[in-house]
C-alpha cells in the first residue's frame, strides 16, 4: 500500500498565520474609518438633524424643551429626551454685544444670558433723571442701538424696571412700584411708537425696590439696584393664520 501523507506536514511558514491576522485587522480598521468619515459629512449631518427635528415634531406632545420634562402633567410619566435643536441664545448674545459696542455708555451696560433669555441691564441714570420716568437727553441713542437686533427676531421682549429702597419724593409716583413700572412702560412706548416695533411682542413690569441685586446698604449699592432690564425671551410670537371655510 501507498504510504499516506502525514496531515501534520506544513505547507507554509507559521508566521503567515500572524501576518494574515494583522492584514485582516488593518482592513477592518480602514473600512470602519471610511464608514465614519462618510457618516460625518456635512450632508449626512444635515439629513440626520432634519430627521431628528421631524421625529420630535411628530411624536413629542410637550412643546417645552429639555431633558427633565414629564410626558404627562402632575410629575408622573416618562421623561422626554433632550431636544436636538440648537439654542439660538449664544448667537443672540453675540449680536447684542456687537451692537452695544457702538452705543453710548456701553461700558456701563451688562449682558447676561441663560437658556431661557438674554438680559440687557442698563443703569437707570443712563436713561432717566432721578425720580422721573421721562427719558433724559441721549437715552434714545442707547435704545436705538438695539433696534437692529430686536427688529430682526420674533422673540417676546419684556422690560423690567427696578428702583432702590428710597421713598419717592414726587406726587406723580406715590411709591417705587409706580416709578419702576412707568420707566419700563416708557421704554416699551419708545420702541413701539418711535421705532415701530410690534406691540404684541412687548410687555412691561415694575418691581420697585423688591428685587435688588445687592443689599441697599450704601449709595453705591442703591445705584446698582436702580436699573432697567431689557429681556429677550427664548419664546417667540406665534403666527396666527387666517383660515377660510368653504
Amino acid at each position: 500500500m501507498a504510504k499516506r501523507k502525514k496531515s501534520e506536514d506544513v505547507t507554509a511558514p507559521l508566521w503567515f498565520v500572524s501576518y494574515a491576522d494583522l492584514v485582516t485587522n488593518m482592513l477592518c480598521f480602514f473600512v470602519m474609518l471610511f464608514a465614519f468619515s462618510s457618516l460625518d459629512s456635512p450632508k449626512k449631518r444635515q439629513e440626520s438633524e432634519s430627521r431628528d427635528e421631524k421625529f420630535h415634531a411628530v411624536f413629542s406632545i410637550n412643546t417645552a424643551q429639555g431633558s427633565s420634562q414629564w410626558l404627562t402633567h402632575g410629575g408622573k410619566g416618562i421623561l422626554l429626551t433632550p431636544s436636538s435643536r440648537k439654542s439660538e441664545i449664544p448667537h443672540l448674545v453675540k449680536k447684542v454685544k456687537n451692537q452695544l459696542r457702538k452705543a453710548p455708555a456701553a461700558d456701563r451696560m451688562l449682558v447676561m444670558a441663560s437658556d431661557q433669555m438674554v438680559k440687557i441691564e442698563i443703569p437707570s441714570n443712563v436713561l432717566f433723571e432721578s425720580g422721573s420716568a421721562t427719558m433724559r437727553k441721549g437715552a434714545e441713542e442707547v435704545l436705538i442701538s438695539l433696534v437692529p437686533v430686536l427688529s430682526t427676531i420674533d422673540n417676546y421682549i419684556r422690560i423690567d424696571g427696578h428702583t432702590d429702597d428710597e421713598p419717592t419724593r414726587s406726587g406723580t409716583f406715590p411709591s417705587n412700584w409706580e416709578l419702576s413700572t412707568a420707566r419700563a412702560c416708557s421704554v416699551v412706548r419708545f420702541y413701539v411708537e418711535n421705532m415701530q416695533q410690534d406691540p404684541e411682542r412687548f410687555s412691561a413690569q415694575g418691581y420697585g425696590e423688591f428685587r435688588p441685586k445687592v443689599p441697599n446698604t450704601s449709595a453705591e449699592n442703591r445705584e446698582i439696584n436702580r436699573r432697567v432690564e431689557i429681556i429677550v425671551l427664548s419664546t417667540k410670537k406665534k403666527v396666527t393664520r387666517n383660515y377660510t371655510w368653504e
